[in-house]
């Protein structure tokens, strides 16, 4: 099974690493590499995270702490929506 990260996502990403890369160039490298593991697990375990009806259909999150990664599982890949913080208001950035 594939991972395709959308854009969203792939935007999320680059936010994480800039604003992480400000404070300590080792935080950014274990958080990213926490976040990239987790998506290495879905493609063996793509239904293990937690369903959320309240994002969208099919919408589920794992967490990548302190991140959490919002996925839609199909039959042949893992789609990668978002990548949020998890103190961040995960409604209002699913609606932007």
């Amino acid at each position: 099974m594939k991972i395709i990260v959308s854009d969203e996502a792939d935007n999320d990403l680059l936010q994480i690493s800039s604003y992480l890369s400000e404070r300590s160039v080792q935080a950014t490298q274990s958080v990213l590499d926490n976040i990239n593991q987790c998506f290495v697990s879905l493609t063996s375990f793509p239904r293990r995270g937690s369903p959320r009806p309240d994002l969208g259909l099919d919408v589920r999150s794992v967490i990548a702490s302190p991140y959490v990664v919002f996925y839609a599982a199909r039959q042949d890949h893992v789609t990668i929506l978002r990548v949020l913080h998890g103190s961040r208001d995960i409604e209002a950035e699913f609606r932007r």
